[in-house]
């Protein structure tokens, strides 16, 4: 495994390889939700590129991101282990030098849910991929659906700037009791992890109510948030029904939907979802 910090020895290396490149962008901190992503590029490509960078322009507060959980040593190990051939790790000021001004935006998309709630972090998520996917330049890249948002506003761009990397979705990785595998599980107290599994039932129920016959969006989504009522230390951000393929705001459900949520277990923020296929 080789590992690249420097922009010009990254790109001078990328250039000499002729066989089919996977990339899988990270932010470090890694576990089995990032361990998913590796082994699928196995089954789409010869060489394994993985990018580690914390991206300060995602974050919508200065102390979000000085708590980002950090831990390169064994994120290192673990991408050695599981068979990344380079890693690309360059510093904030190699990404975004001085005067950098640049944003990707991609519109109706950028400013809803995540975006609406976290200021900027939806242009700081497209920016930062786009600039990724310029320097390795790879046949597929890999995004994991628990950050369905993020996987809809990347393939937008994709299509839009004729960029020729195909997307692949890997669906998310779970604990035994359902909680969503993220960076952020570390900073949750065992008493919070218990919690934070009550966002699962909660998604179970939206999908049930559903299946049992109720179709209006807002009685799914305050069966959820009564449901989640019983539990003060978790404060829901949003509840919200999407279209799967567009992401349109559905009132109705007449098609193959995505149910996202956002809460916080007490200081640290989560995000889940269920996708629901129509036949």
């Amino acid at each position: 495994m080789k590992i690249y910090t420097d922009i010009n020895d990254f790109v001078e290396a990328r250039s000499k390889i002729s066989s089919k490149v996977a990339l899988i962008p990270t932010m470090g901190s890694l576990h089995e939700g990032h361990v998913s992503l590796i082994k699928e590029a196995k089954n789409y490509a010869d060489l394994l590129i993985a990018s580690l960078f914390i991206n300060p322009k995602q974050f919508d507060s200065s102390s979000d991101f000085s708590n980002y959980p950090r831990n390169i040593k064994n994120d290192l190990e673990i991408f050695s282990k599981n068979g990344i051939d380079i890693v690309f790790a360059p510093e904030k000021s190699d990404i975004y030098p001085e005067n950098f001004t640049s944003i990707v935006k991609i519109e109706n998309l950028n400013e809803i849910l995540e975006g609406s709630f976290r200021k900027g972090h939806m242009d700081g998520v497209s920016t930062i991929v786009l600039k990724l996917l310029n320097l390795s330049k790879p046949d597929y890249a890999f995004f994991g659906e628990k950050d369905f948002q993020q996987l809809k506003l990347i393939e937008r761009m994709i299509i839009d700037l004729s960029i020729k990397t195909e997307i692949i979705p890997v669906k998310t990785v779970r604990n035994k009791n359902g909680l969503a595998l993220s960076s952020r599980n570390s900073l949750l107290s065992k008493e919070e992890v218990i919690l934070a599994e009550e966002i699962y039932k909660s998604l179970l129920l939206g999908i049930d109510t559903y299946k049992n016959g109720i179709y209006d969006s807002n009685q799914i989504i305050k069966n959820i948030e009564n449901y989640l009522l019983k539990f003060p230390e978790i404060k829901i951000e949003y509840v919200s029904i999407r279209d799967k393929y567009d992401f349109i705001e559905l009132k109705h459900i007449d098609r193959s939907f995505a149910l996202l949520i956002a809460v916080y277990i007490n200081e640290v923020r989560l995000i889940d979802n269920m996708i629901c296929d129509l036949k």
